[in-house]
């Protein structure tokens, strides 16, 4: 039994905020289970514990809050620091389980969900992609890895008390010849945290389609995330088509993803709004709400 994914006892009490014995008692009556170690005590995977929680409503916040955009912009990524990540070492591995349980745990402990996003995958993620770019990954690995970590996210979703609906719509995608998926799929899970809807088309998606989409669904925002493009002047000029489509319409539009971190390229997709980080697509998504 991996000790990462496991919490003891009295771990699950302080999360909890009752005594040793009640979770001891708890475990007796079989409303939360648990494993024993060769020496026979008992162990609690996180993934049974925030489930425990969600349906007892104990210890979880019923909303989310989210750190300051300002900290989370200016928080540097450190490699050297992040190649020590837990997260890191088991996706590279590809142990679903024990990423998993890494984000679940960062959850039970008071993590906002942006937090776990920002300070958590995306460094990891960063350093995965950096190493291929150095041929010190295969892509294969990469690949693994990506795959692991959506399958992680999942489990740590599914975890998540359901928000509030209000009612209103977002549609996201990654551009055409952009293959990077995860972007847009972190997108669409902090933009339904926020209690909105979400078409999510993915990645390799062509504006000109994706025009089609906008009007007929109409959303209040949509949402565009570009990691990497091979032809910048092609996608500035499919989006300069794609702007004046729905312009009528006044619906804004959301950029995001590392291309956009250049401030020439940015100038050339001009859009309502700019999220360098997750945190900062909550904030817009929370702001949008308050509209009519």
């Amino acid at each position: 039994m991996e000790e990462l994914k496991c919490l003891t006892t009295k771990e699950v009490a302080r999360l909890c905020r009752v005594s040793d014995a009640t979770v001891k008692r708890w475990e007796d009556a079989g409303i939360i289970k648990s494993e024993r170690t060769s020496g026979g005590h008992r162990r609690f995977r996180a993934e049974e514990v925030i489930r425990f929680q969600r349906e007892q409503g104990l210890g979880l916040k019923q909303s989310h809050g989210d750190e300051s955009v300002t900290s989370a912009t200016t928080r540097r990524r450190d490699n050297k620091t992040h190649s020590d990540s837990p997260l890191f070492h088991s996706l590279i591995a590809a142990r679903e389980e024990a990423a998993a349980n890494i984000l679940i745990n960062e959850r039970l402990y008071g993590k906002s969900l942006t937090g776990i996003f920002d300070d958590t995958i995306c460094p990891a993620m960063d350093l995965i992609g950096e190493l291929w770019a150095r041929g010190e990954v295969s892509i294969t690995e990469e690949h693994l890895a990506t795959r692991t970590v959506l399958n992680a996210i999942y489990k740590l979703r599914s975890a998540l008390p359901i928000p509030t609906a209000t009612g209103c719509l977002a549609i996201c995608c990654t551009v055409e010849s952009d293959l990077h998926e995860l972007p847009a799929h972190l997108a669409q899970i902090i933009i339904e945290n926020e209690g909105w809807e979400v078409l999510n088309y993915g990645a390799n998606t062509p504006l000109y389609s994706l025009a089609e989409e906008v009007v007929q669904h109409s959303p209040k925002i949509v949402c565009l995330s570009a990691t990497v493009v091979n032809d910048v002047e092609r996608l500035a000029r499919d989006y300069k088509n794609f702007s004046e489509q729905i312009s009528k319409l006044k619906i804004p539009i959301l950029i995001g993803g590392r291309i956009f971190e250049d401030e020439r390229v940015r100038q050339r997709f001009p859009a309502q709004y700019y999220a360098r980080n997750f945190a900062e697509v909550a904030e817009i998504t929370r702001d949008l709400s308050k509209r009519d």
